[in-house]
């Protein structure tokens, strides 16, 4: 029973309790078993006692036996009425066998009095929950971080000397190499040379007549071997005032070398390593190593509760300096003043966190399209396919036509878009709105913007048609505030079709309509504010509910990625606990909120 409750301590609200409180809790709660069928709580009943569930399932039901909410394991139910002493709106019945703690009424009534934040919870709104579901996040990884190992993909390539080469040649050598140190092959042994070393080279080489390297190393050297604990490594290079280590093979060969900024990098987010090896990049093989490391960076962040737009927002930065590099490297310097590179969709809007798909073109200066623009734009996209970008299959990448050509071209779209509209029509309007230039001539894009949101505002009546598109997906909210699971996927629910695509698209409508040039989502609905068309309250609101969507499904893609399956955006409501469903639940309420002052402010129901 205690293992059970020290595992119960974990999840809200009882990591709110101190240790005191929650030695309360293991003195007083009781282990109980329920059948299936098994009324716990009936309507018109104050419950005598608080209910957590060790394992299986509770249905709560309203008078007519609809279905408002269903409870699995480390749920906990009863709070509210215990707090108020008023009797249950709903019936709670066992329908999957029951085992439970049971806390009496007396032991819950008094830690409520004691720990305000404790009570606060059961009464919480969604900007609440979500602080309490960052510090659930960072409470669960301390164990990860505590246990993680070396990884050798951050090592740095060592350069190795031998004793009697001379300082100025083994510089040299490490200025050819981009190494931060130098090893000394010794028959005995290595040594190191560092930065502190040169500094006493300059001050006493004359004086203590230096001239090679074996007479300013450090020696013997600290070291470690593959496989190490992070933290031990931290310790180590902590107590020793260290700054670089040597990492050897189980053979004591030399793997490469470890900076104490690499570590703790680690420890932070490692977005400075990333940044770091991204703009020291000299090869395309350089920026894919450091590309990958991405999503290392993201399970770092997420864990730690930063919120999903931030995270988003830092991937975006990382991922342009990414774009700039290959753009430097694959398209030749012939074409850079001719052409720009874009990026469209979730990347435009700097919102793809992982993975999920490739989404950017080509914009030509009219009258210069080189003859080889098969040939570059494949071997762009076949590095992107070598980082771990999977291919859109809607086609827009550059290799596409219909996302490489000139300015001209693009305009004869953006006419056709507005003066002869289709669903299909309307869907490349949408993923070009969401476009932003990130190489090149970057000005060839912008002209296109402008020409679109000119076309737009001298046919105004088009908004309609096209915000008519949030209606295309059901929402996954049905009545009694009850998930209605997709077909083909029992217990899940399609995130982006039931609420992302509503809130991006009714979100982008209104920017084409006000002439708003930001691409991400949260940055328009701030516009949106600044222009007077949300209130400070709806606008709050709508970020946070955007926040949920995201974080809920980033944190489904971070386990479908550790268990090597393919991202979706699919969400399993029995794998997510009581504090992520009712979150869930708040933001589809204010999605649907939304849709309807969409379909209200451009009279969707008007539309043919």
């Amino acid at each position: 029973m205690i293992a059970l409750l020290e595992n119960l301590i974990t999840h809200h609200p009882f990591t709110l309790l101190n240790q005191h409180e929650s030695e309360r809790i293991q003195k007083d709660a009781l282990i109980a078993y329920y059948p299936q069928n098994t009324i716990i709580i009936n309507q018109a009943e104050v419950p005598r006692k608080f209910f957590i569930i060790i394992k299986g399932t509770v249905d709560v039901l309203d008078d007519n036996d609809e279905h408002i909410d269903i409870y699995h394991t480390h749920d906990c139910f009863g709070g509210i009425e215990l707090i108020e002493t008023q009797p249950s709106h709903y019936k709670y019945i066992v329908t999957e066998e029951l085992i439970c703690f049971e806390i009496p009424q007396e032991t819950f009534l008094d830690l409520c009095e004691k720990n305000q934040r404790f009570k606060n919870y059961f009464f919480s709104n969604i900007v609440e929950r979500i602080d309490m579901l960052k510090e659930k996040r960072e409470y669960a990884t301390m164990s990860d971080i505590m246990v993680a190992k070396l990884d050798e993909s951050i090592l740095h390539k060592a350069c190795v000397v031998t004793p009697n080469s001379s300082i100025v040649d083994a510089l040299k050598q490490m200025e050819k190499e981009g190494a931060t140190c130098i090893l000394v092959k010794n028959d005995d042994g290595y040594g190191i040379v560092t930065d502190a070393d040169f500094r006493y080279y300059i001050l006493h080489k004359h004086d203590e007549n230096l001239e090679t390297i074996s007479q300013i190393q450090t020696f013997p050297i600290h070291s470690i071997e593959r496989g190490a604990l992070l933290f031990n490594i931290l310790l180590m290079m902590t107590e020793h005032s260290i700054k670089h280590l040597p990492v050897f093979d189980e053979d004591g060969s030399i793997l490469g070398t470890l900076e104490v900024v690499d570590i703790v990098s680690f420890f932070s987010n490692q977005s400075h390593l990333i940044t770091i090896q991204m703009e020291k990049a000299k090869s395309i093989d350089n920026v894919v190593d450091a590309a990958k490391r991405l999503d290392i960076m993201v399970g770092a962040l997420h864990a730690k509760g930063v919120k999903s737009r931030y995270i988003a927002k830092l991937v975006s930065e990382i991922n342009k300096k990414m774009y700039i590099k290959l753009f430097e490297m694959i398209i030749p310097q012939s074409w850079h003043d001719h052409c720009a590179l874009i990026l469209l969709g979730s990347e435009g809007r700097a919102s793809q966190i992982l993975r999920t798909d490739q989404d950017n073109a080509l914009v030509f200066e009219e009258g210069f399209m080189p003859d080889n623009i098969g040939e570059i734009t494949q071997k762009f996209i076949s590095v992107l396919d070598k980082i771990g970008f999977p291919r859109c299959e809607g086609g827009i990448m550059m290799i596409n036509p219909k996302w490489c050509k000139s300015v001209d071209a693009y305009k004869e779209d953006i006419y056709r878009w507005i003066e002869e509209p289709s669903y299909e029509k309307f869907m490349d309007m949408a993923i070009f709105f969401d476009s932003t230039a990130v190489a090149g001539k970057t000005e060839l894009h912008e002209k296109l913007i402008t020409y679109l949101l000119e076309k737009v505002n001298e046919k105004q009546q088009i908004l309609m048609h096209f915000a008519r598109a949030i209606e295309t997906f059901e929402s996954p909210l049905g009545l009694f505030s009850q998930f209605v699971h997709d077909k083909g996927h029992k217990g899940e629910i399609d995130i982006k079709k039931g609420a992302l695509f509503a809130m991006i698209h009714g979100v982008r409508a209104l920017a084409l309509e006000y002439g708003i040039r930001a691409t991400n989502t949260s940055l328009r609905i701030k516009e949106l504010n600044n222009v007077g068309f949300l209130n400070k309250e709806d606008a709050t609101e709508m970020m946070e509910a955007l926040e949920v969507l995201h974080t809920l499904r980033l944190h489904s893609q971070l386990e479908q990625l550790a268990v090597g399956e393919k991202l979706d955006n699919y969400i399993s409501i029995n794998k997510i606990g009581k504090l992520e469903r009712d979150l869930l639940k708040e933001a589809l309420k204010t999605v649907n909120r939304f849709k309807k002052t969409v379909s209200y402010h451009f009279h969707l129901s008007m539309v043919g």
